[in-house]
Formats: structure tokens, sequence, C-alpha cells
């Protein structure tokens, strides 16, 4: 009886030890997922290209070894992967010399904080009435507002 209690016990916990590889794996991968769209959203797939799609890069060979079974490579892959999605999401916010665009317009990135907000909305309609005078002329000068009845 007791060896029967120690074969289960023994059997339980065997299982709980191959159960977390997969789930450590897939752990790490979700959290370099989200640090790569943090990066993404920071712009440091321009500011910091080398870091950000190296970290795509890792990631993408995280989950081809994750589909191979071979959960701590692809644990330690995604664990590099994360890392340089936050390096690059560092670099990124560091960067202040790239330009932001807004339609047609180009604006630096900190003289947008140093304009009042009345000056902003102005910069804005600009950039909408290019972008709306960019349409007719696709559309061939024929504008929504046109009636043609």
């Amino acid at each position: 009886m007791n060896r029967s209690i120690l074969l289960l016990t023994l059997l339980i916990l065997s299982l709980f030890v191959v159960g977390c590889g997969p789930i450590q794996s897939t752990i790490e991968i979700n959290q370099a997922t989200v640090e790569i769209q943090s990066a993404y959203r920071v712009g440091a797939h321009k500011t910091a290209p080398y870091h950000y799609y190296k970290a795509k890069a890792y990631l993408y060979k995280s989950k081809d070894e994750r589909a191979y079974s071979d959960f701590q490579e692809s644990k330690d892959l995604a664990e590099k992967s994360r890392k340089l999605a936050i390096e690059a999401k560092a670099i990124a916010l560091e960067d202040k010399s790239y330009l932001l665009e807004e339609g047609d317009l180009k604006l630096e990135k900190d003289a947008t904080t140093d304009v009042d907000s009345s000056e902003n909305i102005e910069i804005k309609n600009i950039a909408d009435q290019k972008r709306d005078a960019n349409k007719n002329e696709t559309n061939g000068g024929v504008g929504e507002e046109d009636d043609l009845d």
C-alpha cells in the first residue's frame, strides 16, 4: 500500500516536471511577444532596427523549437528575444532625433510638446486638408460631397 502511494506520488511529480517545460517556454514566448509589440509602438523598428528585428528572429526561432518539443531551447531563445525587445524599446525612447509623420508634414518629436494646443489644431487641420486633397486627386477630382444627380 505504501509502495503504491509512493509510485503514484512519483508519477504525479514526474508529470508536473514534464509539464513545466512547455508551460515555461509558452510564458516566456508570450512575454517576448508583448515586449516586441511594445517596442514597435514606440518606433523601435525605425530607431533600433538591429535589436528589434533580431528580437523578432529569436522569437520566431523560439516558436520553431517549441514546435519540435525542445522546450528549454525555446525558453532560452524567447528570453533572449524579450531582452532584445526591451533594449530596442529603451533605445527608441532615448532617440528623439527621428521624425514623426503627420500627413505630409514632418514634425520633430520634441517640437510637438512645446507647441500650444491652438497650433497643434492648426497643424492637424493642414494635414487633414492635404490628405483630403490627395484623396480628391486619386478620385479624379470628384469628392464625396459632389452630387451627380
